[in-house]
């Protein structure tokens, strides 16, 4: 029968694929550093691609818009994709015990998502930092009497500075020592990274021109991330890890 053959012909094609992405991501589990790593590797590219545009002179009309802008782009992006990790984890176990599979009904199957939280959550701190840096110089010239005007006249501006404020004591204590050190209190101090998460999109919001869309695209994807996050702290995921995320598998990364 046609309808069975081409069946048998999908399960015989995501069985290969299973046996190829299976190895990796199990290889990925058991070498926390080196995923660590390439984390930092794939979150600079866009560094050294602003980098090399600049050297080349292609920026276009307005490259010290660019050079101020895009790394505060980055830096939300990021940070978008670091408060994903927890949610898209919790769906690929809830999607691999729905069909069945044998590897992936596990939270410890996907450990290897936790352990990208550190190295993309220090990138969107380091970008949003050169986006304060670069505004500072760029933008302001290091004048404090323009940035006190920017403060009382541009709404962006004090949005992004508390953003980055909050995002501060979350670089700080990202180490195992402050993990260690901080306990239980550990998880809710880096609660703060949806407050600064959101400010962030607010920033993007009103430094955008009207009628462009993608800051509210960040900020519904954000405000939808964090209402998941509340449901499942009251509702825990079937199978959810008792231990607090950061306390357990992300230790590894060191």
């Amino acid at each position: 029968m046609p309808g069975s053959t081409l069946t048998s012909s999908s399960e015989a094609a995501a069985t290969r694929l299973a046996s190829c992405v299976v190895p990796a991501l199990r290889t990925a589990n058991r070498h926390p550093r080196a995923l660590a790593a390439l984390g930092y590797a794939l979150a600079a590219l866009p560094a050294l691609q602003l980098a090399w545009q600049t050297a080349r002179g292609a920026l276009g009309v307005n490259p010290l818009e660019i050079l101020v802008r895009r790394p505060g782009h980055w830096a939300l992006v990021l940070l978008t994709c670091v408060l994903a990790l927890t949610p898209l984890r919790h769906a690929l176990v809830s999607l691999s015990r729905r069909v069945g599979a044998r590897w992936g009904r596990r939270f410890s199957d996907w450990n290897w998502l936790v352990y990208l939280r550190r190295p993309l959550g220090l990138a969107s701190f380091a970008y949003a930092g050169a986006h304060l840096a670069l505004y500072a110089t760029l933008d302001l010239d290091l004048d404090w009497h323009e940035f006190v005007l920017d403060l009382d006249g541009k709404p962006f501006v004090p949005a992004g500075l508390a953003a980055f404020a909050l995002l501060v004591p979350l670089a700080v204590t990202s180490t195992d020592a402050w993990m260690r050190r901080l306990k239980r209190h550990w998880k809710r101090v880096h609660w703060l990274v949806y407050p600064a998460a959101l400010l962030a999109a607010l920033h993007f919001m009103w430094l955008s021109k009207p009628g462009v869309a993608d800051p509210y695209g960040y900020g519904a994807i954000i405000l939808a991330l964090l209402a998941y996050r509340v449901v499942v702290r009251w509702r825990p995921a079937p199978g959810a890890p008792a231990v607090p995320e950061g306390e357990a598998a992300e230790r590894a990364p060191g």
